[in-house]
């Protein structure tokens, strides 16, 4: 009975490990259509608080803003305020509740329903966007930290064998 020998064992294996690093690109490549999903639904939801209620302040919108990193968008719900001295209109971030900041009285009455549903659905938009940012980047950070602590450890083991074999040939070369 022949079993296979270690290298063409290994050469299945590393086959096998190949096709783990087209799934992994695969997942982030999901990941990432995702999150795109999720930003075009918001931006869907912007134009209709922007048809549903009037161009007055108290007015409710998403806008995209920079934040941490110069190449991060991160969406906020903003209520639009008129500027007392230059009479210009304003965003200014609303956090949570975001329903309770319907403005139901006069012009806005006739599409309060409207716009309610429409910050419920935000709302739900905005938790899956942060759960999925959240997940993507733990991933990276948990591959990028491995990488840095086991990337150490394999060299030396690498360096350790090469000498240890170095060591089994003059040991077999002197006896």
């Amino acid at each position: 009975m022949t079993s296979p020998s270690n290298e063409e064992q290994i050469t299945e294996h590393r086959a096998w490990l190949a096709g783990i690093s087209e799934e992994g690109l695969a997942l982030f490549s999901d990941l990432g259509n995702l999150l795109s999903e999720v930003d075009e639904l918001l931006l869907k939801s912007d134009e209709v608080l922007n048809y549903s209620q009037p161009p007055m302040d108290g007015k409710l919108g998403i806008r995209f803003w920079k934040r941490h990193r110069p190449d991060k968008l991160e969406p906020v719900v903003v209520v639009w305020q008129k500027s007392s001295r230059t009479g210009r209109f304003w965003p200014k971030q609303v956090n949570g509740h975001l329903t309770k900041r319907v403005c139901r009285r006069g012009a806005f009455e006739v599409n309060a329903e409207v716009t309610m549903e429409t910050l419920a659905i935000v709302d739900k938009l905005l938790a899956m966007r942060k759960s999925l940012a959240m997940l993507l980047y733990r991933t990276r950070q948990s591959v990028h930290s491995l990488k840095t602590q086991q990337k150490p450890v394999l060299n030396f083991q690498r360096k350790r064998l090469a000498e240890l074999r170095a060591a089994s040939e003059k040991n077999l070369c002197s006896s």
